[in-house]
């Protein structure tokens, strides 16, 4: 009796705890107000210059107008704040704003609230910096300098932005936050706690309140308000949404991936990302420097077995070197490799000469890799009878400087802008030491094109060589899920903005 007393009570404490988030969103969000409801984790931060998760560029992306947006359906850039984006070199462009733009506060958009706004990410060593400094290669562009060089501003419309090379990608790359303006008064004072806490921005919605329960997003030009709720559980999210009393969830817990069709029939997304993860190789170490060897560890590899296990369906099994949510350019199914074989893997290795020895798979310690890691080394140990052992370090980056990496090791990149090129530049700097000049070339011609088109083919063309000599092993890709209730329309999202809060509306 006592037993039964006490699962009673357990079971009911358990669905306490399940029904308290519902709870609390019909106490803060009655049937008759008219807002649409979105629930997320909260964000980091929002100076769009220090953005860096998917919570704050979802934000970001509607309290600001960058100088461009990304195309929903196709994911290319289009101007938005900017008139035009012109250079007759691919390295000296010209930014002409269009005439009329205010921020929410009702002062001017100018060419120093974004110039002023880039000296601020770099002087404060913001998220954004690596933008400027490794990806634009902005002239003179250093963390923590008060200027950049390679900036000009010629009026309160245009400003000109010279580059170390040509880079054919940059108009796409001004889409990032990082690139987004900020208005003359916080740029004076500085008082970056005060403006994170109650942004003004340019874009279709402003800041109306927040707390720590959500913030609501009032739009500029009328329609419906939007609130985030701060709900970083998948499980609270998903039942909510379940429930009706909340419109979009941004998370779905690993366990109801499979019911998604059940729960929501068609009003269910998958969003590919634009983040990838591999295992490189360090040049250095002789007895990996065969390709046979690299692509006998790459079939060996059940991908979709850890991205359904450890991974939690949060990420998909990766068939190419590039990211599925960079959409202009990138080719589905290029790297046959990828897929699991492992009587073909045990082959290659054998044609290989074999691999003795532990074989260390080095990762950085506490970032989160520890139980996908574990299981492809049990995948090697299983399926090409290897010593693969994990090896976790803090300072990855300083045992590749120092070359005491003697394994495989785990990288991680984000593509910085919508373009093939954009995927593949960061596995030249990965720590490789690969430095195949047929490659290494192909990637200089895609990033210097005369046009972000011209580079898909040379892009296209260093990928195929990175497959066949393997410097690095795509694993797999990160991807967002949406789910929604029947209340709302509209739920569209994209690698590089997150979910479109200016698309959701009410169903009549």
């Amino acid at each position: 009796m006592k037993s039964s007393t006490r699962t009673a009570a357990l079971v009911t404490g358990a669905v306490v705890v399940l029904l308290a988030p519902l709870a609390a969103l019909r106490a803060a969000s009655g049937p008759d107000v008219p807002r649409i409801s979105v629930g997320a984790a909260a964000p980091a931060t929002l100076l769009p210059g220090d953005v860096r998760d998917a919570t704050g560029l979802m934000i970001a992306n509607a309290v600001w107008t960058g100088l461009v947006a990304y195309d929903p359906k196709t994911g290319a850039p289009a101007n938005a704040a900017a008139e035009s984006i012109t250079s007759p070199d691919r390295k000296v462009w010209t930014i002409r704003l269009r005439p009329g733009a205010r921020f929410q506060d009702g002062s001017p958009v100018t060419s120093r609230s974004f110039t002023d706004a880039w000296t601020a990410v770099l002087r404060e060593g913001w998220a954004g910096t690596r933008l400027f400094t490794g990806v634009a290669r902005v002239k003179g562009a250093e963390r923590g300098a008060d200027g950049i060089p390679g900036v000009t501003v010629k009026d309160d419309r245009t400003f000109e932005v010279t580059l170390d090379r040509p880079l054919a990608g940059f108009p796409a790359l001004l889409g990032d936050p990082a690139f987004f303006p900020l208005p003359e008064s916080v740029l004076a004072s500085r008082d970056w706690a005060s403006y994170g806490r109650a942004p003004v921005g340019n874009g279709p919605f402003r800041l109306a309140s927040r707390n720590a329960r959500e913030i609501v997003l009032a739009p500029v030009k009328g329609g419906r308000s939007v609130v985030v709720r701060q709900l970083p559980d998948a499980r609270a999210q998903y039942a909510a949404a379940e429930a009706g009393e909340l419109d979009v969830a941004t998370q779905v817990p690993a366990d109801r991936h499979e019911s998604m069709d059940a729960d929501f029939g068609d009003r269910h997304l998958a969003v590919p990302g634009r983040d990838m993860t591999y295992l490189a190789f360090p040049g250095w170490e002789e007895r990996l420097a065969s390709p046979t060897v690299r692509q006998a560890l790459s079939m060996a590899i059940d991908r979709s077995a850890v991205t359904e296990g450890p991974l939690g369906h949060q990420y998909s099994p990766a068939d190419a070197l590039v990211a599925p949510g960079i959409l202009p350019g990138r080719r589905e199914g290029q790297c046959r490799l990828c897929l699991h074989d492992g009587k073909a893997a045990v082959a290659a290795l054998a044609d290989a000469g074999g691999l003795t020895g532990p074989v260390n798979l080095w990762y950085e310690a506490n970032r989160g890799d520890d139980a996908w890691v574990k299981a492809v080394a049990g995948q090697l140990r299983e399926e090409l009878e290897l010593d693969a052992r994990p090896h976790p370090v803090t300072g990855l980056a300083e045992a590749l400087d120092d070359r005491k990496v003697d394994g495989p090791f785990v990288v991680h990149t984000t593509a910085a802008y919508p373009a093939p090129v954009a995927a593949l530049a960061p596995l030249l700097e990965a720590g490789t030491g690969f430095d195949d000049g047929y490659t290494t070339g192909l990637v200089a011609e895609a990033e210097r094109a005369a046009t972000a088109d011209d580079g898909v083919i040379p892009a296209r063309l260093a990928e195929t060589a990175m497959l066949r000599d393997m410097p690095a092993i795509p694993l797999w890709s990160r991807h967002d899920h949406l789910v929604w209730s029947e209340r709302v329309r509209g739920v569209t999202a994209g690698a590089f903005t997150g979910l479109r809060l200016v698309a959701l509306s009410v169903k009549d």
